[in-house]
């Protein structure tokens, strides 16, 4: 069971979740914008007189950034606010990779905390503009934060709990909850400035948890020759643990920072990369794409909607918790694989469902079906977060961790144009993270260890294991196609005699083995 420190620094880390989810924030600022203009909402949204700072909607129960440009008669057509989501994607992009490097020379804490304070003074500014391009340079700078928090507090949480709570904190700590806590603000706010104000509440909120109660990683410390800061932040969580929380610090390991282009020569790292960021971009790209193709999927409402989308795969990870905790059978291998089978199956049957029009005929057997699918993202989700960080050593954590999310982003900008192909032919996001799975199965079926209880210290050997198994299976792959002899073209090797007439000074000669069988 959880301890005192280990359930503090859960609570911590959901708090930043709900900063986090300022993804998923692109969902309601920009409702309305994929509506036609008969809808309801739209004709409800243009009644509005523009006088009013904070307007409030009746139809779908929140009144968007979108609906406002509508109602003050702006230019929605614009290229900023055509794009807005993925400027925030682009923003996650960039911030992944290079707060990720820093947090890796800088501290994980610092960057944790300068990010979610910097965030919230963003937020309540953002929530009083009214200006299409600063909202979206406003997006791009939270989409920088959320890119660094998405990498960095997920490495200094892991390396400030046991390794048997890793899986808690992702089951309990996580995603769907933050994503659920952010509907319920929506649906009371019932406006985006509000909503944004109360996010800035939670986000400043969340950095001074981060300065008051969290400290710096004593991993990161004893990989920057801090030893003795280490060793004591170390015997204090044990002490305020009872004694069930032992962090083993990491021995022999290089104070000096690598950098990336340092990383990426050593063929060890590369290859993690190579791996790791595969796994991450077909990951990022079937939850993005469905994120912002599969908004409404209930009653055609949108709160009552994401509230479902959030509520159960949050429900489901607690339940996987709670047999993480009674039964400790769940491994990182199989539970990729399994969530990848079953998300697989559930998008091909989803789209069936679309093709016959039986979602319109059996809406609930189709929401079920979908919500199926969705879930299983989180726990896709979960192997790619705890792989990472159980498999890559501490000096390099960061900036490997946000490589891949660097590079999974790059997948989150294309996936969040899928709604215009969703617009030619409704099903085709779901028939295509029915593909993309296939392939996300079959790099983990042949490449992913095992990395269950890990020891973050001793996590080089483990790398050394996962770039040779990578190396083999590369070069098995290669030799298929090769012809192998046959024994009977196989050289056999000269026979050699010793003279003996000279026993002092013995002179090899070789032998033939056509003349002996002559003789």
């Amino acid at each position: 069971m959880l301890n005192c420190h280990e359930l503090r620094m859960l609570i911590i880390f959901q708090v930043a979740m709900v900063f986090m989810v300022q993804n998923v924030f692109q969902i309601y600022s920009t409702f309305g914008q994929q509506l036609n203009p008969d809808d309801p909402y739209i004709k409800e949204a243009l009644s509005y007189s523009s006088n009013d700072l904070y307007r409030f909607s009746q139809n779908s129960s929140f009144y968007s950034t979108h609906a406002q440009w509508l109602s003050d008669k702006k230019d929605t057509s614009v290229l900023w606010w055509e794009n807005v989501i993925a400027i925030q994607q682009v923003g996650i992009f960039v911030g992944s990779i290079l707060f990720g490097y820093i947090s890796d020379h800088c501290g994980r804490k610092t960057v944790c905390q300068y990010s979610l304070l910097v965030s919230s003074a963003v937020l309540l500014f953002e929530g009083l503009q009214s200006s299409t391009i600063i909202i979206a340079i406003c997006r791009f700078i939270i989409g920088t934060q959320t890119g660094a928090i998405i990498v960095v507090s997920w490495s200094l949480t892991t390396e400030l709990i046991s390794p048997r709570t890793r899986f808690l904190a992702r089951a309990f700590a996580n995603w769907p909850t933050g994503k659920f806590i952010l509907a319920l603000i929506c649906f009371f706010s019932r406006n985006w400035r509000i909503s944004l104000h109360v996010c800035a509440g939670f986000t400043l909120f969340g950095a001074i948890l981060y300065l008051l109660f969290v400290p710096e990683s004593p991993t990161y410390l004893q990989c920057h020759a801090q030893r003795e800061r280490a060793q004591t932040i170390v015997s204090d969580i044990f002490e305020k643990s009872n004694g069930q929380c032992i962090i083993t610090l990491p021995t022999g390991i290089r104070s000096k920072p690598l950098t990336f282009c340092q990383i990426w020569r050593k063929e060890k790292y590369r290859n993690v990369i190579i791996l790791f960021g595969a796994i991450w971009i077909m990951t990022n790209f079937t939850a993005t794409m469905l994120d912002f193709s599969e908004v409404i999927i209930f009653k055609n409402n949108l709160i009552y909607s994401q509230m479902l989308l959030a509520g159960v795969p949050a429900l489901c990870k607690i339940l996987l918790g709670l047999i993480e905790i009674y039964l400790g059978i769940i491994s990182r291998r199989n539970l990729h694989l399994i969530s990848l089978f079953i998300n697989g199956v559930s998008m091909c049957a989803s789209g069936i469902f679309i093709v016959l029009g039986l979602h319109k005929s059996h809406p609930t057997l189709y929401v079920i079906v979908f919500l199926i699918g969705y879930s299983s993202i989180e726990f896709i989700w979960d192997a790619c977060y705890l792989c990472v960080v159980e498999q890559v050593p501490t000096e390099v954590r960061g900036t490997i961790s946000g490589a891949c999310s660097f590079f999974s982003r790059l997948s989150g900008i294309i996936a969040s144009k899928m709604t215009i192909v969703k617009r030619q032919w409704e099903p085709a996001p779901l028939f295509i993270a029915f593909g993309a799975a296939i392939i996300h199965f079959l790099i983990a079926f042949f490449f992913l260890n095992e990395s269950k209880d890990a020891n973050l210290g001793e996590i080089g050997f483990t790398l050394r294991r996962i770039s040779q198994k990578m190396s083999q299976k590369i070069n098995q792959i290669r030799n298929m196609t090769k012809k192998e002899k046959r024994p009977s073209e196989v050289t056999i090797p000269g026979v050699v005699i010793i003279e003996r007439s000279d026993p002092s000074n013995p002179v090899l000669k070789p032998v033939h083995l056509d003349n002996q069988q002559s003789d």
